[in-house]
């Protein structure tokens, strides 16, 4: 039986196998599924409500044991790991407490005689394919609205992660009827084995790269798609901007998880008139961060997921140097230093557009920067990009801020700070970072079948 390996990134010990699944396995879980889901969806919303409470409930009273596997698997900091599965509990619950306002049926027309309502059904078996820069979070964001419109899921976590799974699988199929949710294990071929086989729905969190290839599988089996991809999130900081807060958010967003997120700040577009204070100010905060192993509670920045992602960083930001940009902290690998996939916490100047590190999604602990001398030019550089999910405006100016917003080609934008990632809001791209959104009454509804019924009263 073939095993995936899980490994510590902090020093490349293995932690333990896990058996990947077959393709037998695997049309078996979808099979079942099949037959699940009816049942599911038949005992109505209060019930599957009060299943996936109950899994809530011992995730939250677990939340140690599962924050220490993310910290030990996958080199998210043992205290960002701790905020990490209170965060995504928050979400579960949110999911929980509102489902029934946003699944309620919707009357768009009512007369003495008729009445017209909107009803939101299942599509089926969701296959749910996400990655591993936040074990829990992804899992959450991913599942929990599809099990709550009464759709059945067949989960396949990332193979950077499986203790991660596994641990989700013994929690989930303790509190849910038997097959409602189930995992498969293993990497991309065990994915495409999963999207191959009877599903109604593809629901992925993954590279801008996959998602082409499912969403071109998902027309040619003539079922929905729901994809969150990449994203090179640009940060605009014009000459007013509070620079105390303009500089805690750059840092925030562009260090949270060693950099390895999806809607993180990756790209830094200063005013020229406020380059070197900005600079220097992020040189404070970046040289300092204590970098080492995600266990240690002290540890600010641990390691990236894996040797490869490593790899990737080094030649990306080896390109940008040989290339004209500046160090001005950081630019090294310490995996001799610290002997896990580390990276120093970087910040380039003097980049170029050409650079992988403008072009390409970055997902580590580095910050190119450039400047502009007009609205007009930072817009440009903004959108300048394949991607569109998340971006960041720092103006004291609300009418320049706003319409800076308005012309960015992106999902998200977050203004002077704000946060932006809230179970209530749509999160979501625009371009190569995919399309349909989760969260809110959006992602309930990208996950149902619309269904109009008028009739007589």
């Amino acid at each position: 039986m073939a095993k995936i390996q899980s490994i510590n990134p902090s020093n490349y010990e293995v932690i333990d196998e896990v058996e990947v699944s077959t393709p037998q396995e695997i049309k078996d879980k979808v099979a079942k599924s099949h037959v699940a889901r009816v049942a599911w969806r038949d005992i109505g919303l209060a019930k599957r409500i009060e299943h996936l409470r109950s899994a809530l409930d011992e995730f939250v009273s677990r939340k140690e044991e599962l924050a220490a596997i993310q910290a030990k698997e996958m080199g998210m900091p043992i205290t960002e790991a701790l905020s990490d599965v209170d965060g995504s509990a928050s979400y579960f619950s949110w999911y929980l407490d509102n489902a029934e306002k946003y699944l309620a049926p919707e009357t768009t027309f009512e007369s003495d005689a008729e009445l017209h309502q909107v009803f939101f059904e299942p599509i089926g078996v969701a296959a749910v394919v996400i990655p591993w820069n936040f074990p829990f979070a992804n899992f959450v964001w991913a599942s929990i609205q599809n099990l709550l419109v009464g759709n059945a899921v067949v989960l396949k976590h990332s193979e950077e992660c499986p203790l991660s799974g596994k641990f989700i699988e013994e929690v989930m199929t303790k509190h849910l009827p038997k097959d409602v949710f189930a995992e498969v294990y293993g990497d991309g071929k065990v994915g495409d084995v999963l999207v191959n086989e009877d599903i109604n729905l593809i629901n992925f969190t993954g590279s801008t790269k996959t998602g082409k290839y499912l969403y071109k599988l998902a027309g040619e089996k003539f079922i929905k798609a729901v994809m969150e991809l990449g994203g090179s999130a640009p940060g605009v900081l014009f000459a007013d901007a509070d620079l105390e807060v303009a500089v805690g958010t750059v840092c925030f967003n562009r260090l949270l998880n060693q950099g390895q997120c999806c809607d993180g700040l990756k790209r830094l577009i200063v005013h020229e008139s406020i380059f070197d204070k900005v600079v220097e100010k992020l040189k404070e905060v970046f040289e300092v961060k204590k970098v080492g192993n995600a266990e240690d509670a002290a540890t600010e920045t641990g390691p990236l997921v894996a040797k490869r992602q490593l790899d990737l960083l080094v030649a990306q930001v080896e390109d940008a140097v040989a290339n004209g940009a500046e160090v001005v902290v950081g630019g090294k690998s310490l995996e001799k230093e610290l002997g896990g996939a580390f990276y120093a916490p970087t910040i380039l100047t003097n980049v170029q557009k050409d650079m992988r590190v403008w072009t390409e999604e970055v997902f580590g602990p580095v910050l190119p920067i450039m400047t502009f001398k007009t609205e007009e030019e930072a817009i440009a550089l903004a959108n300048e990009t394949a991607y569109g999910l998340g971006a960041y405006v720092f103006s004291a100016d609300s009418e320049l801020a706003e319409r800076v917003s308005s012309a960015i080609q992106s999902g998200m934008v977050s203004v002077n700070g704000t946060n932006y990632i809230m179970p209530f809001n749509p999160f979501g791209g625009y371009k190569n970072s995919g399309f349909g959104r989760e969260h809110g009454k959006y992602g309930f509804h990208e996950l149902a079948q619309v269904k109009i019924v008028a009739k007589n009263k």
